[in-house]
């Protein structure tokens, strides 16, 4: 790599990751895939490779874990920075996600907007229901960005009108890339809705409101919102007379048309009129009518509120698909019933001439009606929703064939238009979808224990039992967990003749290359894969197998979206309902603890003391249950383990603040959820026996979840990386059999 690439790539960095510091290594390379800096065009086979070449900004840890890289200031390339602003690089994408780090609210704006709306909240609440405002507005489509500011919806006012929250670039250097703001607008809770204006125009005939949706739903994509300005312009320029029935303006004449849905907003100050295109049957205009009514209401009592029922709504009110789905591959050539536009003709013709073919448009056309017979004859056309796909002679840069796409024409004349040319090269992964079984159930295993032992020795040197256990209980659990989250990120990869598969293990080598499984295609019971071993790229025969087909190599699975979120944050509020997290959780509390908190009452401790002599399940579960009413029942008893407990986590707290790594990030499999391990001393004050689960929430606040035993928290805290901490060693930890069937299922 030459020095004018180095400040090239080092000026991409510095848009995103603006102070050095430890990042993740995938978090770097998607960014710098976004930005056109791949590994292909750079001439690098690995990451790694191009972190060792790149050593004056880009630094591994001293155990040489890729995982993370230090990203470094590199004063050659301070001069090579680009001007601008430093939300230039994410300002304006529809993923934005606010945090405290990239937006500034000042106490004042946020104190005012409480007071405007009424709502009694704090500053800190504002500001999270700002948040939540933000990602509800995401969800909705109702975030809008204007160029220059993004304006979404936030609440009405105590005077009914509704407050909007805007989000422009901060113009003060030394604060954060955002700023935040509001405005009120003329939008009134009560606003009457279009529909209700109806009644005073004339009645549209039928067959013009039936030509109007095949027009619409030809051209037009349904059930998202789109400008009126489009709308009107589109019917205009296709004879579609308003002022023939009676309209003065179009608006009015769109709002009698039952399959179209108007909603007004403003942005910027300026009222604008969004208009949604939804299913239409002619025979059912009344009973449609009326849903579309119905959803209205629901709309305007959910709007800003309650997403979830809004979406159940919209289920019942697809009726079935727009009717231009239903069309079969037409028979007869190409050109006969299909119109060629000049603009996916052009992308298709400057595509081969750019490979070294000369064509011209009518050779071309013939080329492609021929191709279509072939593909007609050969099995190859493909339906999808509504539209026809086929391949043709041409090839893509890798080999593989272009396809075309045809969709129905809303047009007087040809059924059908070209209206898609594909010469995109896409990974050659193919990735499975969301894979519910097991392991065990995805692939025959011969022999498990060897499976094990073959990883456990290839892989760094680490601990996979607990305390007098010799059977890599740890490891077998983590390839469990690790094969189902990589299967559910579609990282999970087959081959293109689906005769190999395999996934990321997590694990390195001595050399610090990961570790893959690999797998064959068998037909053996119910399995219809065999496990074929463990490889790293080009190590074996299964390793340069496997850096043929695969490119890129497959991933692994990603637990933490944000390096922030692997350190406990204490200005995050922390949510915790010590007496439902006591309840549901009694069983995994020492029993030492129970005993002692228990003094006053004989019956309570006797119970702990059969505790102690007994293994029957159904007996243990009636005697915890017991003690579950007798707390209840005693408001004493009950504050008094509260108390015990909020003790123990503010000790937690004050030993995170004084080591940050005494928080222990995690995977919890059974909400499939990035947390937080906080350890939790109990019964002695200087010795962790119990663990509290912290999720970080879509706010950005801390839950508490549930309470693990320590061999289950290393269970899952071992998913996300290799553990050397202190308070949780699995040289020091026993297993809790009773617990094994809660671990091995994940439903702890």
């Amino acid at each position: 790599m030459n020095n004018e690439e180095k400040l090239q790539i080092y000026s991409c960095l510095k848009r995103q990751f603006t102070d050095p510091g430890l990042y993740k290594s995938s978090r770097i390379y998607d960014w710098l895939f976004t930005n056109g800096f791949t590994l292909e065009n750079l001439g690098y086979k690995s990451f790694e490779e191009l972190c060792e070449d790149f050593s004056d900004v880009f630094m591994f840890q001293e155990n040489k874990d890729s995982g993370f890289v230090l990203i470094k200031e590199w004063q050659d390339g301070e001069s090579s920075l680009s001007e601008g602003h430093p939300a230039d690089s994410f300002f304006g994408t529809r993923n934005l996600i606010l945090n405290d780090d990239i937006i500034e609210m000042t106490q004042q704006s946020l104190y005012a907007l409480t007071k405007i709306l009424g709502n009694n909240f704090n500053v800190q609440q504002m500001k999270q229901d700002i948040f939540y405002r933000f990602e509800e507005a995401k969800q909705a489509d109702k975030l809008d960005f204007l160029g220059e500011k993004y304006v979404f919806p936030i609440d009405y006012c105590q005077d009914g009108q509704l407050v909007n929250g805007i989000i422009t670039k901060n113009l003060n250097s030394y604060g954060k890339s955002l700023y935040f703001s509001f405005e009120k607008t003329r939008i009134f809770r009560n606003l009457s809705s279009v529909s209700e204006k109806k009644s005073s125009f004339p009645e549209i005939p039928a067959e013009e409101k039936t030509r109007i949706f095949d027009l619409l739903s030809g051209n037009f994509p349904m059930y998202q919102p789109l400008h009126m300005a489009a709308v009107s312009k589109f019917l205009t320029d296709r004879g579609v007379d308003r002022i023939k029935y009676g309209f003065g303006k179009m608006k009015d004449f769109l709002a009698h048309m039952p399959f179209l849905e108007l909603k007004e907003i403003i942005l910027g100050g300026v009222p604008q009129i969004l208009i949604t295109i939804n299913d239409y049957k002619d025979a059912e205009t009344k009973e449609y009518t009326q849903k579309v009514s119905e959803q209205d209401n629901n709309y305007k009592a959910l709007e800003f509120g309650n997403l979830n029922g809004m979406l159940n709504t919209e289920k019942t009110f697809i009726t079935k698909a727009p009717s231009h789905i239903e069309k079969k591959v037409p028979e007869g050539k190409l050109t006969d019933f299909c119109n060629l536009p000049v603009k996916p003709m052009t992308i298709l013709e400057r595509f081969i001439s750019e490979s070294g073919v000369a064509v011209d448009f009518y050779k071309l056309s013939d080329a492609l009606s021929e191709d279509f017979e072939t593909a007609r004859l050969n099995g190859t056309i493909r339906v999808y929703n509504g539209k026809i796909i086929f391949p043709c002679r041409y090839k893509k840069s890798d080999g593989t064939d272009i396809e075309l796409t045809l969709k129905p024409s809303a047009y007087d004349g040809k059924e059908w238009f070209l209206y898609y040319v594909d010469t995109f090269v896409r990974e050659n992964n193919l990735f499975l979808m969301n894979c519910p079984k097991q392991l065990e159930e995805f692939a025959y295993i011969s022999d498990k224990q060897e499976m094990l032992s073959s990883l456990a020795s290839m892989a760094v040197d680490e601990e996979w039992d607990f305390c007098g256990q010799n059977s890599y209980y740890i490891l077998d659990r983590y390839l469990k967990h690790t094969f189902s989250k990589a299967a559910f990120e579609k990282k999970l990869c087959v081959s293109h003749d689906k005769d190999f598969s395999a996934f990321n293990t997590g694990l390195v080598d001595k050399r610090y290359d990961y570790i893959y499984a690999c797998f064959t295609r068998i037909d053996y019971g119910n399995a219809e894969w065999k496990f074929a071993g463990f490889c790293t790229e080009f190590s074996s025969i299964l390793g340069k197998h496997i850096a043929e087909i695969f490119n890129p190599l497959p991933s692994a699975p990603v637990y933490f979206a944000r390096n922030d979120d692997l350190i406990f944050d204490f200005i995050k509020y922390l949510h915790i309902d010590y007496e439902s997290l006591f309840k549901e959780n009694i069983q995994r509390f020492p029993l030492d603890f129970l005993y002692e908190q228990l003094f006053d009452n004989q019956e309570a401790r006797g119970i702990v003391n059969k505790l102690h002599c007994t293994n029957a399940e159904t007996e243990i579960t009636a005697l915890y249950d017991r003690i579950k009413e007798i707390v209840g029942s005693n408001s004493r008893l009950s504050f008094r383990i509260q108390n015990c407990l909020k003790s123990a986590v503010e000790i937690a707290k004050k030993r995170v603040k004084w080591n940050y790594k005494t928080a222990i990030p995690a995977y919890y499999p059974k909400h499939s959820a990035p947390a937080l391990l906080l350890p939790l001393a109990l019964a002695d004050e200087q010795t962790p026996d119990s663990v509290l689960v912290l999720e970080i929430t879509r706010l950005g606040s801390y839950q508490a979840r549930t309470i693990l035993s320590l061999s289950q928290a290393y269970i899952c805290a071992r998913l996300v990386c290799r553990l050397s901490d202190e308070w949780l060693d699995a040289k020091e930890l026993n297993l809790e059999l009773e617990k094994d069937e809660e671990i091995s299922n994940g439903n702890y």
